[in-house]
């Protein structure tokens, strides 16, 4: 099915399956809290649930998209305000949140088009504070998996405390 993922098309479909299970489940686990709740930054933690989806949808298209020097498709101050190192600094607004949960549900239908499109070229190497060297596409989409798997991890943490 994709050609560039080497001799083993298996591999890609078992991530790209993967990849939307993992965005199924992170959305079915916020499906039905409020937006306080979402917002909601228990003592124990510095990230609120919000954050967490906004933070996976941002490290996804630095990962795939800018590593291989294609557009993130992001605004700026979105990258800034969900990227690794950032904190929550504001409420997001009910809207926004809705936004948030719309472009994580958008990722996945964007990544296989783009894929079929062939537009990952070219890819930098990028040393993951994992110890991880991503070195190509196939390599993102995995690191990107596993980085999903953390921060679900950090979401059932933080949906367990907040009220």
């Amino acid at each position: 099915m994709y050609l560039f993922w080497g001799n083993n098309s298996n591999n890609m479909e078992s991530e790209l399956k993967l990849l939307k299970v993992s965005i199924t489940n992170v959305l079915a686990l916020v499906k039905n809290l409020s937006n306080q709740q979402l917002n909601e930054i228990p003592n124990s933690s510095s990230n609120n649930l919000i954050w967490h989806l906004g933070h996976l949808v941002v490290t996804h298209k630095l990962l795939i998209y800018g590593l291989s020097g294609n557009d993130l498709g992001l605004e700026t101050n979105f990258v800034d305000q969900f990227k690794k190192g950032s904190k929550p600094n504001v409420n997001v607004s009910e809207n926004e949140c809705e936004t948030i949960k719309n472009k994580l549900k958008a990722i996945f239908l964007e990544l296989e088009d783009d894929l079929k499109k062939d537009i990952f070229k070219t890819f930098k190497k990028y040393p993951t504070s994992y110890n991880f060297e991503i070195t190509n596409l196939n390599d993102a989409i995995s690191f990107n998996n596993l980085h999903f798997g953390l921060h679900v991890g950090s979401i059932l943490k933080l949906k367990k405390q907040i009220k």
